[in-house]
């Protein structure tokens, strides 16, 4: 009677997971598009924008050169401006999409991967997590990055099925791979991952050899055109674009697990707590599999009871293959930062946080069998864990919503678009920081001295007053750059200074005493 009784009760929650499901998406689309134009675009955002105009082939021929990232986030936003327009909400629109189609892919793998149930709540723990939403109001690659890594895994447990033999999955496999390593360099480490796992359990998916093979083949010679980029740029290092990334540490390594969590935006003791509910409910989510440890028992008197049934739990294919998804592209990004250049930024490995949901949700999942198939206890018990997932979690959210995130470049070029006079100019503590000047500024007409003259000394020749905008986050006050334009024009050329987030804005006027030219200043 009792099995009778869990069965309809699994029937019935089998037909509300379709509404519930639309519900998940409903709260995903409302983070996502909510106030999606209120912060202004900050300094990363203006330059996809700047980039993003001009035409595809000298997009291609920028990224090259210039950047670190493949040009396909670009190509899309470029195709996405034309359509939509430029204003911050129409730019940042295409991230909200892709992260709400990232949602409903969260279920899929989850359900290919485990069952309904299990994708349901993964999907819900990515719609309620700050650090997914973050990157799907952001006009930078990620929230593409994470649709593609759900995209190419749904694909990839599909083939792995040997029943499945279908050429569409294989053809579109390949191509979503493609699309994923030319949308940023760490969606090679998340393919790598792929390879790593079905190398590991070849035995297990003969079937799938040829056609798995012969997809990689394919997406290698498709991205050989970008592994000279790659060589060249990123990690010989003749470009200065990654000069902000730190050696990482235990700190930060610990720092960027808690925010992949979820737990950015939370204070620092809610913080932890909602790291440590997740980690256990991951834990669970591992190592607490009745079905694996039945089939994997062993008499009580033997020494290797316990191993046996450990190894027996992580060799576990589907756990396997998260811990793999989990651990290598996050190991492949510590090693090169140690061996080549730093490269371990939190955002690149957006690409990782489904295992987190998937895991919790496995784990929330597990209180079934834990509850003896007692189905009405065990149903109330997983809606009070995702309940207080939820409930830790929306004060993180508040602050998102409630506090400026971004840098206030909007801000800061209002202030000087209000206050210029004829003959005004502008100089930026870093030169390519006129991008989110230039995106805002309209059709004000003030001319940008290059750093490069500042640096050396030298008069600005037909300039009344000069502005100088600083951008930090560490501290808004370059001292040596200001300190030597106050040597260069004298202590009484400063007459104004206006913070803003992450951007302060000075202004200088260059008439008070004449120009001391020779001098120099070391920033």
């Amino acid at each position: 009677m009792q099995n009778k009784a869990t069965a309809e009760t699994l029937a019935n929650l089998a037909k509300k997971i379709p509404w519930l499901l639309l519900a998940v998406l409903v709260v995903a689309a409302f983070l996502r598009l909510f106030a999606l134009g209120r912060e202004s675009l900050w300094l990363d955002e203006a330059m996809s924008v700047g980039s993003s105009k001009a035409s595809l082939w000298s997009i291609a021929q920028t990224t090259a050169s210039q950047d670190t990232l493949p040009p396909l986030y670009y190509f899309l936003l470029h195709l996405w401006m034309l359509l939509f327009g430029q204003t911050e909400t129409a730019i940042r629109s295409l991230s909200a999409c892709l992260g709400i189609v990232s949602v409903f892919l969260m279920y899929k793998v989850g359900q290919e991967l485990f069952d309904r149930k299990t994708g349901l709540i993964a999907s819900f723990l990515m719609a309620i997590s700050a650090f997914a939403l973050a990157y799907s109001q952001e006009a930078r690659p990620y929230a593409l990055m994470l649709m593609l890594t759900l995209l190419s895994f749904f694909l990839f447990i599909r083939i792995l099925k040997t029943e499945i033999k279908s050429r569409a999955h294989i053809v579109l496999y390949t191509l979503v791979n493609i699309l994923l390593a030319y949308t940023h360099i760490f969606g090679l480490f998340i393919i790598g991952a792929q390879v790593l796992y079905f190398i590991l359990f070849q035995r297990r998916y003969a079937g799938a050899r040829l056609a798995f093979w012969g997809a990689q083949a394919a997406t290698v010679v498709a991205f050989s055109p970008w592994i000279y980029v790659l060589y060249a740029y990123t990690f010989k290092g003749t470009i200065e674009v990654l000069n902000w990334i730190p050696q990482p540490s235990p700190y930060i390594v610990a720092r960027s697990m808690g925010s992949l969590a979820g737990a950015g935006y939370l204070w620092a003791a809610l913080g932890v707590i909602l790291v440590l509910i997740i980690f256990c409910l991951c834990l669970a989510g591992v190592f607490y599999l009745p079905n694996v440890l039945k089939q994997h028992s062993a008499p009580e008197n033997s020494k290797n009871n316990k191993l046996s049934k450990l190894a027996a739990l992580i060799t576990e294919p589907r756990t396997a293959l998260l811990l793999i998804w989990f651990l290598f592209p996050l190991a492949i990004a510590l090693i090169l930062s140690f061996a080549i250049r730093p490269i371990f930024a939190t955002r690149y490995l957006i690409g990782i946080t489904p295992v987190f949901y998937l895991l919790a949700a496995r784990g929330i999942e597990g209180i079934n069998s834990f509850m003896k198939n007692r189905s009405t206890q065990a149903n109330l018990a997983a809606f009070s864990l995702i309940a207080l997932v939820a409930v830790i979690s929306a004060p993180g959210l508040y602050n998102y919503y409630a506090h400026p995130q971004k840098e206030q470049w909007r801000e800061a070029t209002t202030l000087i678009e209000q206050m210029a006079q004829p003959g005004d100019a502008v100089v930026f503590s870093e030169d390519h920081d006129h991008y989110p000047f230039d995106y805002y500024r309209g059709d004000t007409e003030i001319s940008i001295v290059p750093l490069e003259v500042i640096e050396k000394g030298e008069p600005i020749v037909g300039v009344g007053r000069l502005w100088l905008v600083i951008k930090g986050y560490e501290s808004t006050e370059d001292k040596s750059l200001k300190s030597g334009l106050i040597e260069l024009y004298g202590n009484d050329s400063l007459t104004l200074k206006k913070e803003f987030l992450h951007v302060t804005v000075y202004l200088f006027d260059l008439k008070t005493e004449g120009v001391r030219t020779g001098q120099k200043y070391s920033r």
